[in-house]
């Protein structure tokens, strides 16, 4: 799994490309606790996550619950069907904005 971190206009993009399961998670969530910056939203692009079991939907959740203790936007980018119909019948799917791509990013 690779992470990268972009910053277009208001907001800051963390790119991830490849399976997030209980392997790769601890990867992503150091990433994420080292770059998150106050005061700017972040979008998480999953356009390249083919794959991502119960460790990676905490670990969103986990993100959630941060951005939102910082009163900060939290969106998610290409999140492939499989993923989002598993977020949907654990009622994870409730506590995010879905875009396809940055570009339809406010």
């Amino acid at each position: 799994m690779e992470v990268q971190q972009d910053i277009v206009g208001n907001w800051q993009i963390i790119k991830v490309s490849g399976e997030i399961d209980s392997k790769t998670v601890g990867t992503l969530r150091n990433f994420i606790d080292e770059k998150l910056v106050e005061n700017t939203a972040v979008a998480l692009d999953l356009t390249n996550v083919p794959f991502m079991s119960s460790a990676g939907l905490r670990t969103l959740l986990t993100l959630q619950r941060s951005t939102s203790k910082m009163q900060v936007d939290l969106a998610l980018i290409g999140v492939a069907s499989e993923i989002q119909d598993t977020m949907k019948v654990t009622g994870f799917l409730q506590y995010f904005t879905i875009f396809e791509t940055k570009e339809s990013l406010p």
